[in-house]
């Protein structure tokens, strides 16, 4: 069960508060985080560092640098309000990345992580449900980039494999599908993968130009 607080609801620059019942407790997921909202707040111990995985944010205080981020949004998974037991971080590609080149039109959904500790509960699924859940998205090709080397193998039990179709899952109920590229982080390895969901708002003509640059081409004049 479920329940949202309804005055952030139409505007989706505004944080957002979702109250999960769960048999675990009550599990808060907050969306659009701003800066400045993360004090008093800790990481569980499912988040960190271990012999041969390492979550991508490990500090409290790397929230708020994304918040800050043009275009930085930030979602949590709170136990007891103040423990950070997932989340789910996006922004505009970093200027040095190939998908910059597109400007404002890509937009990378660049990790969602549940700690070690609550697996198992659907968490990424709802971590990912407050984040899509606007029609932000519907103007931009959001992209996310699934590196093996980032995945926790030793603690799911799971072949690289076996990881990567638990990660499709994951995003394509949301509209994403695979796609293929020559970019050379994805293509360094064959089990890493490259998954976009096209906006309803977003050209044919920007859509063939993104078809292109995945394999670092300039469309025809």
């Amino acid at each position: 069960m479920s329940r949202e607080c309804p005055e952030t609801r139409n505007d989706p620059r505004m944080e957002r508060t979702i109250v999960h019942e769960t048999p675990r407790g009550l599990l808060t997921i907050r969306a659009n985080c701003p800066p400045g909202s993360f004090d008093g707040m800790t990481m569980d111990d499912g988040l960190g560092h271990f012999s041969q995985y390492s979550s991508i944010i490990q500090k409290v205080e790397t929230f708020d640098n994304v918040a800050k981020r043009r275009g930085g949004r930030v979602t949590l998974a709170l136990m007891e309000s103040r423990l950070i037991v997932g989340y789910g971080v996006c922004w505009y590609p970093d200027p040095s990345e190939r998908w910059a080149a597109l400007g404002d039109l890509m937009y990378e959904m660049a990790a969602i992580e549940v700690s070690r500790t609550l697996r198992g509960v659907r968490l990424g699924r709802r971590i990912l449900d407050a984040v899509m859940d606007e029609d932000f998205f519907e103007h931009k090709i959001t992209y996310m980039q699934g590196f093996s080397w980032h995945w926790d193998l030793e603690g799911s039990g799971l072949t690289a494999a076996q990881y990567r179709r638990l990660m499709m899952d994951l995003y394509r109920p949301y509209g994403f599908r695979e796609v293929y590229t020559n970019e050379p982080n994805i293509a360094l390895r064959e089990e890493n993968v490259m998954m976009i969901r096209v906006g309803s708002g977003v050209s044919p003509e920007d859509q063939k130009r993104f078809r292109y640059l995945r394999f670092g081409m300039k469309p025809p004049d």
